[in-house]
Protein backbone atom coordinates (compact mmCIF):
# COMPACT_ATOMS: atom_id res chain seq x y z
CA UNK A 1 0.00 0.00 0.00
CA UNK A 2 2.82 2.36 0.72
CA UNK A 3 4.13 1.60 -2.88
CA UNK A 4 0.81 3.07 -3.70
CA UNK A 5 1.02 6.14 -1.89
CA UNK A 6 4.57 6.79 -3.35
CA UNK A 7 3.55 6.60 -6.59
CA UNK A 8 0.50 8.63 -6.49
CA UNK A 9 2.57 11.37 -4.14
CA UNK A 10 5.22 11.38 -7.10
CA UNK A 11 2.53 12.07 -9.49
CA UNK A 12 0.55 14.56 -7.27
CA UNK A 13 3.97 16.58 -6.34
CA UNK A 14 4.52 17.16 -9.92
CA UNK A 15 0.99 18.01 -10.15
CA UNK A 16 2.16 20.91 -7.65
CA UNK A 17 4.68 23.25 -9.41
CA UNK A 18 3.15 26.05 -11.17
CA UNK A 19 5.31 26.39 -13.58
CA UNK A 20 7.87 23.44 -15.90
CA UNK A 21 10.93 25.44 -14.72
CA UNK A 22 10.15 24.35 -11.25
CA UNK A 23 9.85 20.92 -12.39
CA UNK A 24 13.56 21.12 -13.79
CA UNK A 25 14.99 22.90 -11.29
CA UNK A 26 13.83 19.66 -8.10
CA UNK A 27 15.38 17.40 -10.82
CA UNK A 28 18.51 19.19 -10.69
CA UNK A 29 18.32 19.99 -7.20
CA UNK A 30 17.67 15.94 -6.52
CA UNK A 31 20.59 15.10 -9.01
CA UNK A 32 23.06 17.34 -7.50
CA UNK A 33 22.29 16.32 -3.78
CA UNK A 34 20.98 19.48 -2.79
CA UNK A 35 17.53 17.96 -1.56
CA UNK A 36 16.49 14.92 -0.09
CA UNK A 37 14.48 12.17 -1.90
CA UNK A 38 10.62 11.89 -1.06
CA UNK A 39 11.59 8.20 -0.27
CA UNK A 40 14.12 9.34 2.73
CA UNK A 41 11.80 11.86 3.87
CA UNK A 42 8.34 10.01 3.76
CA UNK A 43 10.58 7.37 5.95
CA UNK A 44 11.68 10.18 8.03
CA UNK A 45 8.29 11.59 9.28
CA UNK A 46 6.35 8.43 9.59
CA UNK A 47 9.17 6.88 11.62
CA UNK A 48 8.86 10.27 13.91
CA UNK A 49 5.02 10.89 13.94
CA UNK A 50 3.68 7.47 12.33
CA UNK A 51 0.12 7.28 10.77
CA UNK A 52 0.05 7.09 6.93
CA UNK A 53 0.60 10.29 4.31
CA UNK A 54 -2.55 11.26 2.53
CA UNK A 55 -1.02 14.63 0.58
CA UNK A 56 2.21 15.96 -0.43
CA UNK A 57 3.10 19.14 -1.47
CA UNK A 58 6.31 19.94 -3.17
CA UNK A 59 6.87 23.64 -3.05
CA UNK A 60 9.86 26.01 -4.53
CA UNK A 61 10.42 29.11 -2.63
CA UNK A 62 12.86 31.57 -4.78
CA UNK A 63 11.59 34.84 -2.99
CA UNK A 64 14.52 34.75 -0.59
CA UNK A 65 18.58 34.42 -1.65
CA UNK A 66 18.42 30.43 -0.69
CA UNK A 67 16.62 28.97 -3.41
CA UNK A 68 14.95 26.96 -1.22
CA UNK A 69 12.48 23.31 -1.66
CA UNK A 70 9.80 22.09 1.22
CA UNK A 71 7.96 19.01 1.05
CA UNK A 72 4.64 19.81 2.59
CA UNK A 73 3.39 16.42 4.13
CA UNK A 74 -0.39 15.53 5.61
CA UNK A 75 -0.18 12.64 8.14
CA UNK A 76 -3.47 10.99 8.82
CA UNK A 77 -2.13 9.74 12.61
CA UNK A 78 -2.93 5.99 13.89
CA UNK A 79 -5.12 8.28 16.25
CA UNK A 80 -7.11 10.19 14.14
CA UNK A 81 -5.72 12.90 14.08
CA UNK A 82 -4.22 15.24 10.50
CA UNK A 83 -1.16 16.07 11.16
CA UNK A 84 0.37 19.01 8.52
CA UNK A 85 4.05 19.42 8.40
CA UNK A 86 6.04 21.36 6.51
CA UNK A 87 9.80 20.28 6.08
CA UNK A 88 12.90 21.38 4.34
CA UNK A 89 14.01 19.32 1.58
CA UNK A 90 17.57 19.93 2.14
CA UNK A 91 18.35 18.53 5.32
CA UNK A 92 14.56 16.93 6.32
CA UNK A 93 14.03 19.50 8.99
CA UNK A 94 10.25 19.89 10.38
CA UNK A 95 10.21 23.73 10.00
CA UNK A 96 6.54 24.19 11.12
CA UNK A 97 3.90 21.57 12.48
CA UNK A 98 -0.03 22.29 12.64
CA UNK A 99 -2.10 19.45 14.16
CA UNK A 100 -1.46 17.07 17.05
CA UNK A 101 0.89 14.32 17.75
CA UNK A 102 -0.78 11.65 19.49
CA UNK A 103 2.21 12.53 22.35
CA UNK A 104 0.29 15.48 22.54
CA UNK A 105 -3.30 13.91 23.21
CA UNK A 106 -2.02 12.26 25.78
CA UNK A 107 -0.64 15.37 27.65
CA UNK A 108 -4.20 16.66 27.29
CA UNK A 109 -5.59 13.83 28.63
CA UNK A 110 -4.06 13.58 32.28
Amino acid sequence: MLGGLLACAMLLSTQAYADSNDHELARQALAEGKIMPLRTVLEKMEKEFGGQVVKIEFEHDDDDDKNRWFYEIKLLQDSGNMLKLLVDAEDGKVLKKKGKTLHENRQEKD
